[in-house]
């Protein structure tokens, strides 16, 4: 009679590996969603803060906004954020921007439909 040993078959190592290998990949997939949702997350918290620039300015020109990046307003968007606004004189004047990040292809922006007034879009 032979001594029956108690150790795992090939059948039950494959299976396990299989199992872990499709939980590791619903683990990955969620990961890298998590990291396109932080970076849409950064671009909108600039241009929240973006639009506070724009209001400050309004404050100080007088009435006017500023186009570009702004930096020469001293603006400074998180790392991998750029920035762009462009405005429009009116009457009444506005302005609008767009976020992007250098690791998603996302955009998202920013309309305004009054001085204190934004919509942040980011689909």
């Amino acid at each position: 009679m032979r001594a029956r040993t108690k150790a795992f078959t090939l059948i039950e190592l494959l299976v396990v590996l299989v199992v872990l290998g499709i939980l590791s990949g619903i683990a990955i997939a969620a990961f890298l969603n998590t990291k396109e949702s932080a970076y849409v997350a950064s671009m909108k918290a600039d241009l929240h803060n973006f639009a506070i620039y724009e209001q400050n300015f309004l404050l100080e020109s007088q009435g006017s906004y500023f186009s570009g990046n702004g930096a020469a307003q001293g603006f400074v968007p998180t790392v991998g954020v750029t920035i762009n606004a462009t405005t429009d004189p009116g009457p009444p004047p506005s302005w609008s921007a767009t976020a992007t990040h250098s690791k998603t292809s996302k955009i998202c922006t920013i309309t305004t439909t009054g001085p204190s007034v934004w919509d942040i879009d980011c689909p």
